[in-house]
């Protein structure tokens, strides 16, 4: 997959092959440069839900992956890990062509059971905020980003 027109500099297609990110996608990571990756996508007609703005399983789906990323692989790790809650307050629609941008902080890195906050924007304007926990599986995989 190579990168649309209107997807800023330094993001790629998403390191993460899975069949359902390949169904939504494309999505789009960057590394932040201090061992995070921010995620975005470039909302086109198949993110819309009937009143024309994005869907809001989408923005959800975005925000859990953008979390669930960086609490797998912060401090070095690569563990796999499950979402146990996601929690979404959706705050402003986004609208066909608009870029989204996705970017975590982590509260609870360590350990089986993880925590982290995203907020998706459309350049400076909040369209969502969530926060998730994840349990991570006892092995590590042996691929990393």
């Amino acid at each position: 997959m190579t990168r649309s027109p209107g997807v800023p500099a330094g993001f790629e297609p998403i390191f993460m092959v899975e069949p359902f990110t390949q169904r939504i996608g494309p999505i789009y990571s960057k590394a932040d440069g201090v061992g995070q990756f921010k995620l975005g996508f470039l909302v086109d007609e198949s993110h819309l839900n009937i009143e024309r703005v994005v869907h809001g399983g989408m923005l959800s789906t975005v925000a859990d992956q953008a979390i669930g990323i960086n609490v797998a692989h912060a401090n070095s790790q690569s563990n796999d890990v499950l979402t146990i809650h996601l929690s979404v307050d959706f705050i402003s629609p986004a609208v066909l062509g608009d870029w989204i941008e996705a970017t975590a902080t982590l509260s609870k890195i360590n350990g089986r059971i993880r925590f982290g906050n995203c907020e998706l924007k459309v350049g400076e304007r909040l369209v969502l905020k969530a926060s998730a926990i994840f349990a991570a599986r006892a092995t590590q995989r042996s691929n990393s980003p």
